[in-house]
């Protein structure tokens, strides 16, 4: 099941007296909020704040929100984690959420074995990388198209995996 909610960036710091947020975003490009209307302090979408504005600058995002105009109320924020609602999110054709990745099943294109489910995915740079748990072990999986096929975002990500993702390094040699 798709969460309506999804995480969009941590409040990292004030900005002013007027209590405007830093805000680290944890989106591509922090232009995919920059038409958010409202965001929201919890994950299931209880305290909600209407954005007053919001704007871009050197890949953070600073936003004034209704309920929050003082430096002290802003400094009561940090650390908070901001929420907006999937549909107010605007992504490409091509594009998906990270969060709809968790949980689908990391399935062998020839074999059809099914190595575990992903449960996090991290970026370090170059590419994503899915952590991949069956439940005993953990695995680290680039996304990469040479090793990742296809995503079936309701149901399983198709791989083709290369030597030494989930054999056992004896085996290998």
């Amino acid at each position: 099941m798709k969460k309506k909610y999804l995480e969009c960036g941590r409040i990292i710091n004030k900005r002013g007296i007027g209590g405007e947020l830093k805000v680290e975003c944890y989106c591509d490009s922090p232009a995919a909020v920059k038409n958010v209307k409202v965001l929201y302090a919890d994950s299931d979408g209880k305290t909600a704040y209407i954005v007053k504005s919001i704007k871009e600058y050197k890949g953070f995002i600073y936003v004034k929100l209704d309920k929050v105009d003082s430096a002290e109320k802003a400094d009561e924020m940090r650390g908070q984690l901001l929420f907006a609602d999937r549909d107010d999110i605007i992504v490409g054709d091509d594009k998906f959420f990270i969060a709809d990745l968790i949980g689908l099943d990391v399935v062998d294109a020839e074999s059809k074995k099914v190595y575990g489910k992903i449960t996090d995915v991290i970026n370090y740079g170059a590419s994503d990388i899915y952590v991949v748990s069956d439940g005993h072990k953990e695995y680290m999986l680039p996304a990469i198209d040479s090793i990742v096929l296809e995503k079936k975002l309701e149901s399983y990500v198709l791989i083709k995996p290369i030597p030494g993702i989930f054999d056992d390094a004896e085996e290998i040699r």
